[in-house]
């Protein structure tokens, strides 16, 4: 009887439930928000975001709301038309953008979770993200071309969080950003639904498998691009249609500057459900100019935020 009552359990676990990384009871969480509309940096007025510096102050409004009950630390590195200070620390220059990445990462321990959002330009075919060099400017020299010195690649990104020992969440809102979604093997999300959970767990405990500490939302694939719209009603604030989604699944009201519900559980799987349910433009089509799909890193275990 004893023995059925565990078969029992264990029947009850695999269909019931998903597989979560615990939530830690104490511990920091850090929030860099990044955002950029590019104006007054060299590029030409038909590069210039609209919405972007939205995105990353309202993501970093949200998470400091979602974070309420936890020590808490929040830095918003935007870059517009009034905030163009190169020398402050917090303007996003790739070299501010990986100390404080750097700083925060050396701080960390393993009940620790940071945020990185990054809302702006992506390069085609490596998905880069567009910083600006240390004197503020993007493009190079004879303005031919944009300036290496302003670009994160992948490989910097993941250099940076690499010694981390909490918890990392990258949330791409660029073109070609599922460049940064890395497949491991352990990967298999917990919203698919054609994957169970016990080939999810037995996964997990596979000989010489491991799982990572870093879980990525990309607004889009590798081979797409990000998009906003180009006009909203009045009253309301422009953002990419991916973080838009993204403010949803936070349940956060931008114009009441509160959460709408302060007790719902938030992952990263919830959330990317909610971006693919409710985003703005569809997922998918025969022309790429009106679709983007977004991406996430697999893996057996889900990243409890609330």
């Amino acid at each position: 009887m004893k023995h059925l009552f565990i078969v029992l359990l264990v029947i009850s676990f695999f269909t019931g439930c998903e597989l979560f990384y615990p939530s830690p009871d104490e511990g920091v969480t850090y929030d860099i928000s990044i955002g950029l509309s590019y104006e007054g940096t060299g590029l030409s007025s038909s590069s210039i975001l609209n919405g972007t510096v939205n995105d990353a102050t309202e993501l970093a409004n949200a998470f400091t709301a979602v974070f309420s009950d936890r020590n808490q630390g929040t830095y918003l590195m935007i870059q517009d038309s009034t905030n163009n200070d190169p020398t402050d620390s917090l303007y996003p220059t790739k070299e501010h953008v990986l100390q404080q990445i750097e700083d925060i990462v050396a701080a960390m321990t393993e009940e620790d979770i940071l945020v990185i959002s990054y809302s702006g330009h992506g390069i085609e075919d490596t998905g880069s993200l567009v910083l600006t060099n240390s004197d503020g400017s993007i493009v190079n020299s004879d303005h031919t071309a944009i300036d290496t010195d302003a670009l994160v690649t992948v490989d910097e990104l993941y250099t940076a969080i690499q010694d981390c020992e909490g918890n990392v969440l990258l949330l791409i809102d660029s073109c070609y950003a599922g460049n940064f979604v890395q497949e491991s093997d352990t990967s298999l999300s917990s919203i698919e639904t054609t994957v169970s959970l016990a080939s999810a767990y037995a996964k997990y405990f596979e000989s010489g498998s491991s799982v990572s500490n870093v879980y990525v939302i990309a607004a889009t694939t590798s081979d797409n691009t990000s998009k906003e719209p180009s006009w909203v009603a009045s009253g309301e604030t422009l953002h990419g249609y991916f973080s838009g989604a993204l403010l949803g699944g936070l349940y956060w009201d931008e114009d009441e500057q509160a959460l709408t519900d302060e007790d719902s559980r938030i992952t990263v799987d919830s959330l990317y459900e909610y971006v693919i349910e409710n985003q703005e433009i569809p997922i998918s089509g025969t022309d790429p100019d009106y679709y983007q799909h977004p991406t996430i890193n697999g893996g057996p275990l889900d990243l409890i935020l609330r």
